[in-house]
């Protein structure tokens, strides 16, 4: 028996953002494990047009159906100072939502964003027309009330709204996927004496973003990918995000600074280039990073373009480059959306995260994934310990070694990351046992 899902999330084709290359990836995988896949998305017109990237179609799978949804009184919210397509688009994409599920061909809605008030949808319609859903926590939805702090109205009125809202969505999801065993248990505690639906056996999963290989074969259908640079250049890279990285990289400069002190005959010939490290949708864009080079005093290794470059650029940038940093963010909760493609990439890895996460158990359990650096809430590991570990790193990348890390990787590429999820998805059709 076939089952068709509708997975929500705030941009698609021919965007590509991280919070949806979730959904991405599961159109791609679902159908051959019996599950339709249907797709509800602001059109692309509504989303963040630096996102927008002509020669993407090749990275999503045809057949899918898109149901694009256009915003109401969109010069409005303009007045009012709410361009963000998040509240924009939150009328139009219920009731397209709506029009869809009455149909009756869904057997469950999937949120897979990082545009939380869009979970509020799905209450409404499960009450409606009695379809079960199930939520993606990538990030936190309620963060710590200094988060809010300082920062205008909108920020008082989110921390009003978000707990109330998160309330509501949680307590009637039928299953809860996040990214993290830290976002699970925080919404343990918060949930459990509501006994939610999601807290049955099977019905919440840790899953991690899934390693793409077919991502990695459509960028290399154009080019060669002969190294970035000639002769001694080692060219390290770095393409994410940059204002809540700063920890973590300065820790790698003053472990690169610590090695050229000594007199390492590789620190001098590294190049370190940054990517898309600025603020999203900004474009007075001003390098957010290469501070913590220069603090370091090694601002001369260290180039930041901080504008978003597109997602095959960056595919492309990665099979060019000597080695690829992971930087972790200022969370115990966080693992990186990137980790896993970067390591089915081959090339050497050196992360810096959080020690009492999630990412950095993964790196200590299995050395093979590569090398990694730790900080906590209040200390960072010690910079002579630091330069050890990036020292190992900086001779796999001069010796241009790779690494096949696919028998490693089996259980994080998207087959396996769709089959879990289908196996969710089945536990929430369990009707009875279904709220």
């Amino acid at each position: 028996m076939r089952h068709r899902v509708l997975i929500v999330v705030s941009s698609y084709r021919p965007a590509m953002l991280a919070d949806m290359q979730r959904a991405r990836a599961l159109a791609w995988e679902l159908p051959a494990l019996g599950w339709d896949v249907e797709i509800l998305t602001p059109a692309p017109r509504e989303v963040r047009q630096d996102a927008i990237e002509p020669d993407a179609d090749g990275f999503f799978a045809k057949d899918t159906p898109v149901h694009e949804v256009r915003a109401w009184l969109a010069p409005l919210f303009g007045l009012i100072s709410l361009g963000s397509g998040a509240w924009r688009m939150w009328l139009p994409m219920y009731r397209r939502g709506r029009t869809l599920l009455a149909s009756g061909r869904f057997d469950l809605v999937y949120f897979s964003t990082t545009a939380f008030n869009f979970f509020s949808f799905g209450p409404l319609w499960r009450s409606k027309f009695g379809v079960p859903y199930a939520l993606d926590f990538q990030d936190p939805w309620v963060l710590p009330a200094h988060r809010y702090r300082g920062r205008g109205w909108k920020a008082r009125l989110s921390a009003w709204l978000d707990p109330r809202l998160e309330k509501k969505a949680v307590r009637e999801a039928a299953g809860l996927i996040a990214v993290s065993e830290t976002y699970i248990a925080t919404l343990k505690r918060r949930y459990h004496k509501h006994s939610p639906a999601w807290l049955k056996a099977g019905r919440h999963a840790v899953i991690p973003f899934a390693a793409e290989e077919r991502d990695l074969i459509e960028a290399g259908r154009a080019h060669c990918h002969a190294r970035e640079a000639n002769g001694r250049e080692l060219v390290l890279l770095y393409v994410g995000d940059g204002p809540t990285r700063e920890r973590s990289f300065s820790l790698i400069c003053h472990a690169l600074a610590r090695l050229r002190s000594r007199g390492c005959e590789l620190a001098p010939r590294v190049h370190i280039r940054l990517f898309g490290t600025g603020r999203p949708g900004k474009h007075d864009q001003h390098p957010v990073l290469k501070a913590a080079a220069r603090g370091a005093g090694i601002g001369d290794l260290v180039e930041e373009q901080p504008r978003r470059v597109p997602y095959r650029r960056a595919l492309d940038l990665i099979l060019r480059s000597r080695g690829l940093l992971i930087l972790g963010a200022d969370d115990s909760g966080y693992v990186p959306s990137k980790l896993f493609g970067c390591a089915l990439s081959g090339k050497p890895l050196l992360a810096c995260l959080r020690r009492d996460g999630p990412a950095y158990a993964m790196f200590q359990s299995e050395p093979r994934l590569g090398h990694a650096l730790w900080f906590d809430q209040t200390a960072t590991m010690p910079h002579d310990e630091a330069a050890a570990v990036c020292g190992e790193f900086l001779k796999e990348a001069a010796a241009g070694v790779t690494f096949d890390r696919r028998p490693l990787l089996t259980a994080h590429l998207a087959p396996a990351m769709a089959q879990r999820h289908v196996e969710l998805f089945q536990a929430c059709l369990n009707r009875g046992t279904a709220r």
